[in-house]
Formats: structure tokens, C-alpha cells, sequence
């Protein structure tokens, strides 16, 4: 092997090894900035004031939601959803249009915050939902919102038509609604419900 060869193999060997270090920083610092803006949202909207409005029923202590919620990338964060089963826990946004999905779940607007049916919807990517169908009857779903926070135990997971609306109707009882895709099944969605506990 002549020296040109060596030389050309050490300098591609060189420029791998920068583009994998770049690749990895960039992956870790996204990594940490979302797990930083987690525990923002959980110490701020885990604070015994918050927490109380829910025990005291207290439905006058925000006045305005939108003056009430932290701003995370640009979007109203309110609250954190924690599955211990699949190793989740992200920010659930307000809204669900595309660009609020890219950045975690989100609250459907029509859907209640706490009290009722709450209505939250993800992609089924390996940062997200993407194991969500593993989940059984029994296992725990947290919400810590900015009204107080909620434990549900999986009640019913099922797939549902993409146009089927019916489980994300208001109920009396407190359960939480967790919607997603379903692979290789673009006219299906994985529809998972817990009831509070």
C-alpha cells in the first residue's frame, strides 16, 4: 500500500469520526435542552398552589388559560404526561396541528384540561408514542397539569377509524385519551383511554 493510499484512509477515517462526534453532540444537546424544559414545566406546574386549584375545585383561580401557561418553543405548555410503562415523559402542548405535534403531544382544544375527558394526541415515533400499543389494562398514566395533577389506570386500548370521533367525547367520570397512528394502517388510529384512579 503506498503512502497516497494511507494517507487517504486515515484522512476519510478522520472526517468519519468528526461527522459521528457532531452527529452525537447534536443529538445529547437536544437531549438535555428537552429534558431541561421538562423540569421547567413539572417544578413550575408541580408548585402546591397549582396543585391545590384541583383540590379545592377552585374553577375561578385562572381567570385567563392563555395568561396561566408557560410558553415552550413558542407553544402553551400545559402540562407533562408521564407512561412509566414505555419509558415516556414529555410536554403536551396546546392544539394539534403539525407543527405543535413535531415538538411533542397535543391537547385537543375541543377536550377538557382536567375534569372530564381529556384528549391528547402524538405521533408514533421512537421520541414519542411510538410503543404506545404495548400498554395494558391497569397499567398508570400521570398528568401533571396546570390545574393539579391526575393519576388513570388503562382502562381499553383499541384501534378506531381515523374518522371516529366518538372517544373523544366529554364524559362525566375523569379519564385521560391518548390518540396515535397506527403503522401500515394510514385510515386507523391506536386509541387508548384510562380512568382516573
Amino acid at each position: 500500500m503506498n503512502k497516497y493510499v494511507k494517507r487517504a484512509i486515515l484522512t476519510a477515517t478522520i472526517m468519519i469520526v468528526v461527522i459521528i462526534v457532531i452527529i452525537s453532540t447534536f443529538f445529547i444537546v437536544r437531549y438535555v435542552e428537552n429534558k431541561n424544559k421538562i423540569n421547567t414545566v413539572m417544578e413550575i406546574y408541580s408548585n402546591s398552589i397549582i396543585q391545590d386549584r384541583i383540590q379545592d375545585n377552585d374553577e375561578n383561580a385562572i381567570i385567563n388559560v392563555k395568561d396561566a401557561l408557560l410558553q415552550i418553543d413558542g407553544e402553551m405548555a400545559l402540562g407533562i404526561i408521564t407512561i412509566d410503562k414505555i419509558k415516556y415523559k414529555g410536554i403536551v402542548y396546546e392544539g394539534t396541528e403539525t407543527t405543535t405535534l413535531a415538538k411533542g403531544v397535543g391537547h385537543f382544544e375541543h377536550s377538557p384540561y382536567l375534569i372530564g375527558n381529556v384528549c391528547i394526541a402524538g405521533h408514533n415515533y421512537i421520541s414519542v408514542w411510538d410503543k404506545l400499543y404495548t400498554l395494558r389494562p391497569g397499567d398508570n398514566i400521570t398528568y401533571i397539569s396546570f390545574l393539579g395533577t391526575k393519576t388513570y389506570q388503562v382502562s381499553s386500548i383499541q384501534e378506531i377509524n381515523e374518522t371516529d370521533w366518538d372517544m373523544l367525547q366529554d364524559t362525566e367520570d375523569n379519564r385521560i385519551t391518548l390518540i396515535t397512528c397506527v403503522n401500515s394502517k394510514p385510515n386507523k388510529r391506536l386509541c387508548v383511554q384510562g380512568i382516573e384512579r
